[in-house]
């Protein structure tokens, strides 16, 4: 490898696959077993230039690194056939491995986005629905003739990550996509009705986890007390949720409010502690996962897939949050005054330049 191609943008952005804990997950899964061409780590790098250069085929990225001596010596010559059966039967845990570690990374070096001192752990679980056409992936098919995969997400909002996910076919129950999710008795967790089900709201509440959540419009409440609050159009009060028979085993706290449009919202959480306006305040910032889903589908590349069965799938999906975080780590280090996603348009442009042209254009 010549010198000026080991300072490109894009080896500096995938510098973190030539380190020990990489091989060891390469080494962990047998990544390389039987391997002669196209190693595990050129199959990450190709993977991560895939989406920063917004290629979207297979035939393509297998063209760009044929055709160009700097790719090339970063990750190869693979051909379409080579990527297309790696994507296909190398294992996706060696993605999803990297993943993680590149989150506890994030972790110790991203600041707290504190929104009070109160609160500075708070969760966001929700998830999305990625599409694939049922014709070219058969096996994920969910309904009327469309397939997916689900990505449920645990966002971390004083850090803007996503610190977990769960990949799973469409059709999977929301309720049943929490798995570890929970994963920190301290934090205060934030979803949506989509989840609603009385026996997950006593378990947080037996282990202490605190939540807020989005109340059904048809659940069936009974009035143990109200609270006063500084408003006519804010109620606040303590229940029993659920008919006798069916009851849950704690009673609970609901509060409904009115947006700008005169639409009733009904909140329901286990904190009896937090005021009323600032619990409302709180929901509100559930829709931050909402803006981190859109801006990955905008500006990643997990619409168009290079594969289609289920592990090929989730390597793309898992290429793209490494991706996302190499970026975000990218951001912090170079302090630019430019925007997370101008930065992603120029590394697209600049890929393949030195390594300080990004730095110099970023400012």
């Amino acid at each position: 490898m010549t010198q000026l191609n080991n300072k490109t943008v894009l080896r500096k952005i995938t510098q973190v696959f030539y380190g020990s804990y990489f091989n060891k997950i390469v080494d962990k899964y047998d990544g390389d077993y039987k391997t002669q061409h196209f190693y595990t780590r050129s199959h990450a790098i190709a993977m991560i230039y895939q989406q920063f250069s917004g290629t979207d085929s297979l035939r393509l990225l297998s063209c760009k690194a044929i055709h160009s001596s700097k790719i090339k010596q970063l990750m190869g010559a693979p051909s379409f056939s080579q990527l297309s059966r790696k994507n296909a039967n190398r294992s996706s845990k060696i993605f999803e491995e990297m993943y993680y570690h590149l989150v506890d990374v994030a972790k110790a070096k991203l600041g707290l986005k504190i929104w009070n001192q109160q609160f500075n752990n708070i969760k966001i679980i929700d998830g999305t629905i990625v599409q694939i056409a049922a014709s070219l992936a058969p096996k994920l098919e969910y309904k009327n003739g469309k397939a997916g995969i689900k990505v449920t997400t645990l966002y971390d909002f004083n850090r803007s990550i996503p610190a977990k996910i769960n990949i799973t076919p469409a059709k999977t129950n929301d309720r049943k996509c929490l798995e570890e999710l929970f994963d920190d008795p301290q934090a205060l967790y934030l979803f949506d009705k989509g989840y609603f089900k009385y026996k997950l709201y006593d378990k947080l509440t037996r282990e202490g986890r605190r939540f807020i959540t989005r109340q059904i419009n048809n659940a069936h409440t009974k009035i143990v007390e109200e609270y006063e609050t500084c408003s006519e159009t804010l109620k606040d009060r303590k229940i029993w949720l659920g008919k006798s028979d069916k009851r849950a085993e704690n009673q609970y706290r609901e509060i409904i409010f009115y947006d700008e449009k005169n639409e009733e919202f009904k909140i329901l959480t286990n904190d009896f502690v937090t005021p009323a306006e600032q619990v409302v305040e709180l929901y509100k910032l559930r829709w931050s996962i909402e803006i981190f889903f859109k801006w990955i589908k905008q500006n990643l590349k997990i619409k168009k897939w290079l594969g289609y069965n289920e592990n090929a799938i989730k390597i793309q999906i898992y290429s793209a949050l490494i991706a996302y975080i190499l970026l975000r780590l990218l951001h912090l280090e170079l302090s630019p005054k430019i925007s997370i996603t101008l930065l992603r348009g120029l590394l697209q442009m600049n890929l393949l330049e030195h390594e300080d042209t990004i730095t110099i254009l970023s400012g």
